[in-house]
């Protein structure tokens, strides 16, 4: 999915409207935890999956990175988990990394916008799941967004839009 900014007002602001529908459907989901299984069974099996696609990661051309949001170094498959506080050992923000600590760090969806969606590091865009699904890095779930496009779709008040 891609915002198109240049449309009508009208019509960006109902796009922006669109995206926030998402996440509250997405709220609505009781059984958030048969969903966060599924994703978690994919991410460890070694075969390709039904309609994936595999691209070298721009940054480094040892991962590839699929559509659904794997990753492979080395040609193997890597393990992700939710990213978890050194400090005290609790899930830091329910976003997916890479569990062997010793490759890149940084969350699944950046390895997915930074090869599908040609976002460039430090860009200033935020990368914005779609369905409010963290677990769900798939490039079909995630959009670039401006901080303040960001906000809006979260329902948060910010300065000049």
């Amino acid at each position: 999915m891609e915002l198109n900014r240049a449309v009508e007002t009208d019509e960006y602001v109902k796009q922006l409207f669109n995206l926030q529908q998402k996440l509250i459907e997405y709220d609505k989901i009781e059984d958030k935890d048969a969903i966060k299984k599924t994703y978690a069974s994919k991410n460890y099996d070694e075969n390709d999956l039904n309609g994936e696609i595999w691209q070298k990661f721009p940054l480094n051309p040892k991962y590839l990175v699929s559509n659904l949001g794997r990753i492979k170094f080395e040609g193997k498959i890597q393990h992700q988990i939710e990213e978890i506080n050194p400090k005290n050992g609790e899930i830091k923000c329910g976003y997916l990394v890479l569990e062997d600590q010793n490759l890149r760090k940084d969350y699944i969806y950046n390895f997915v916008a930074y090869t599908f969606l040609d976002k460039i590091e430090g860009d200033g865009y935020h990368v914005h799941h779609i369905t409010n699904d963290g677990d769900d890095n798939s490039v079909n779930n995630l959009i670039l967004l401006t901080a303040a496009e960001h906000s809006i779709v979260h329902g948060f008040k910010i300065g000049n839009f």
